[in-house]
């Protein structure tokens, strides 16, 4: 089987080491299953047929912030991600967007972004549509189901052919299908327990006040990257082809 491939929206460091950590963990893929670009940094673009399909990284950069004020590696970023998202969007190629990976996919869509439903580092209810309840890859997932968000912007208006498959209260949109094989998540579910508290220690005081435990970030929630990927089976996604941001 041909590789994954992981996008890495984040500058380097402790959550990015982390998160790709999770990523091969949680979606029981080895060395040799994966393979990483970080889109800041300059290089060849990405083949998409070298690959059986696509997971797109969180980020702490925000996407509607104003151009001026967008330093130089997210101007790279979100350049590189424009064109690997329009290929994937026109391909319908497997993909897996998180956070961050969804709002671009959404905006190259035509969907609409909006500061309008921010959440802060915490672990939500998150439900199904009726739309996600008859989604192949949310089959055996509970719902509701809870999962970690952090994130300042979301997706305001889907795009028109794509699908809202699940919500939270504080987030109408928390999961989109987009085409057939390619998937959104607003909320983490490549973030465990112990990662969330990384997180919460890196982002102190952007997502809540210095003071705060944020305790609700610390409950324990089920693992939900490998419900994803392995949905009631063995079989990964594209197999069969298959405040800030955190």
């Amino acid at each position: 089987m041909k590789p994954f491939l992981f996008l890495v929206c984040r500058p380097g460091g402790t959550v990015a080491d982390r998160e790709l950590s999770d990523i091969r963990a949680f979606g029981r893929l080895r060395e040799r299953d994966l393979d990483v670009v970080h889109l800041d940094k300059p290089g060849p673009r990405p083949v998409l047929d070298d690959y059986s399909g696509v997971m797109i990284s969180g980020s702490p950069y925000n996407i509607m912030t104003a151009p001026e004020a967008k330093p130089p590696t997210q101007v790279m970023t979100e350049e590189a991600l424009t064109y690997i998202c329009d290929e994937i969007l026109e391909r319908d190629f497997p993909t897996l967007g998180l956070c961050f990976g969804m709002q671009m996919l959404s905006q190259r869509a035509g969907g609409t972004l909006t500061r309008d439903f921010p959440e802060i580092i915490s672990a939500p209810y998150i439900s199904l549509t009726d739309e996600g309840k008859a989604d192949p890859l949310l089959r055996g997932i509970s719902d509701p189901f809870r999962a970690y968000t952090g994130h300042n912007e979301a997706v305001g208006v889907a795009p028109a052919n794509a699908t809202v498959i699940a919500y939270s209260d504080l987030a109408p949109i928390q999961m989109i299908r987009f085409g057939k094989n390619m998937y959104g998540t607003q909320f983490h579910p490549e973030v465990g327990l112990e990662s969330i508290q990384i997180r919460i220690e890196f982002y102190r005081g952007a997502y809540f006040p210095l003071t705060s435990t944020n305790r609700s970030s610390r409950s324990a929630c089920p693992h939900t990257l490998t419900t994803l990927l392995f949905p009631g089976s063995s079989t990964r996604i594209g197999a069969n082809h298959g405040f800030r941001e955190v």
